[in-house]
């Protein structure tokens, strides 16, 4: 058992992990953020569309190889399977350059990784019925690494390991029902097969969640606020283009909340930035306590923050501002509650042709709220809720 736990302990510290979170990330991608995703299925697509171009060359030209060795009626069936095979990958290969999406990106995955084992099945059986020696025997044991190369494939995507488990799972099972001994004499090759498959699969694993996990530092890095844990303005920006345009497409709503927190300056020059830091923190920690799973927190600068509400209407976005009011966003050093002015632009309503005029009306209604006393929301048709009397409903 200790010994065990070494090599459990041993195995977290070469994946770089150091929190709960960081290993259930590992596992699923519950808790992947929409820039993990976009880069995750960019990178994903590029790699299914390299070798699926690859292969869809490569395949159909081995039939030369088959053609000069094999006996004429299994090279006739052989260059079937290899001919329907090809244009396959063609075609993922071809679909493979849509614009990244992670959903498309898992498909197209499959659809590659499910094309070998078939071949390899269907080429199995063919092979099976004829009596081979010598090159000829030697070309047909090439067929039988097909499984191999593509477990070997599965090392250069980042997959969870429930993604793994579902890719390299259907490939296993063929090579062992491909691999499954018919006389006594054949089980010690047959278990030989399936031990070394499952030591690639084991080293495949650990490279996909290596990448994985590399890459999910060097976005958090990337596309998250330190201080706030929010996004970054430059995060923030690329997912609020992608949410405008598919809400010009669907003709959907699309609400945007320009948050800035009052009279934050203060707090820094009386208490310190230290001080000023904690107070940050704990808002923007209530602030995403209060907003969907499918909403972005944007730290756009200094105490000012951006929330993308995909589909939700002017009305909705009210709901949503009314609930953080009611909730808070923390307390100011002198014991005080922090509130904020906020501005509210819903791409629908307010007829928005691109989404910087979007943050630019909602900065404009922001400063509204600001400038009329704080502690206030201005939405679309200049329609305001008040800070304190949010509040004070919950207490009724």
């Amino acid at each position: 058992m200790k010994y065990l736990t070494k090599m459990y302990i041993s195995l977290i510290e070469s994946l770089g992990i150091h929190t709960a979170d960081q290993l259930y990330e590992l596992f699923s991608t519950k808790k992947h953020g929409m820039p993990i995703s976009r880069h995750r299925a960019a990178i994903m697509q590029s790699r299914v569309f390299f070798f699926s171009a690859t292969f869809a060359v490569l395949v159909p030209i081995w039939s030369v190889v088959d053609i000069l060795f094999l006996p004429r009626d299994l090279w006739t069936e052989l260059l079937l399977i290899r001919l329907f095979s090809g244009a396959a990958f063609a075609v993922i290969a071809w679909q493979s350059h849509s614009n990244p999406n992670l959903s498309r990106a898992r498909i197209l995955l499959a659809a590659m990784l499910a094309v070998t084992p078939l071949f390899h099945l269907a080429s199995d059986h063919w092979i099976q019925a004829y009596q081979l020696n010598g090159t000829e025997q030697i070309i047909a044991e090439l067929y039988a690494l097909l499984p191999f190369v593509m477990v070997a494939g599965l090392t250069l995507f980042p997959l969870t390991l429930l993604e793994f488990i579902s890719y390299a799972l259907p490939i296993f099972l063929a090579a062992v029902f491909s691999a499954y001994p018919q006389t006594t004499a054949e089980i010690a090759q047959a278990v030989s097969t399936v031990w070394l498959l499952e030591l690639l699969l084991g080293v495949a694993l650990f490279a996909s969640l290596t990448q994985l996990r590399y890459m999910l530092s060097q976005v958090s890095h990337a596309s998250y606020d330190v201080l706030t844990g929010m996004l970054s303005r430059r995060a923030g920006i690329e997912i609020l283009e992608l949410q405008f345009r598919l809400a010009l497409m669907s003709e959907k709503p699309l609400s945007i909340l320009y948050f800035d927190l009052g009279n934050f300056k203060t707090i820094n020059d009386t208490y310190g930035h230290d001080i000023g830091d904690k107070v940050l923190k704990m808002a923007a920690k209530q602030i995403r306590d209060m907003v969907r799973k499918g909403d972005s927190v944007i730290r756009w600068g200094g105490e000012e923050f951006i929330v993308i509400l995909p589909t939700a209407s002017a009305k909705e976005a009210n709901d949503v501002i009314e609930r953080i009011m009611q909730a808070g966003v923390g307390l100011r050093p002198d014991g005080n509650p922090v509130t904020a002015s906020i501005g509210v632009a819903e791409v629908q309503q307010d007829k928005l042709s691109d989404w910087k005029t979007q943050v630019e009306l909602a900065d404009h209604r922001m400063y509204t709220a600001k400038t009329s006393g704080r502690t206030r929301s201005i939405g679309v048709d200049g329609e305001t809720l008040m800070w304190f009397e949010a509040t004070e409903s919950v207490a009724v």
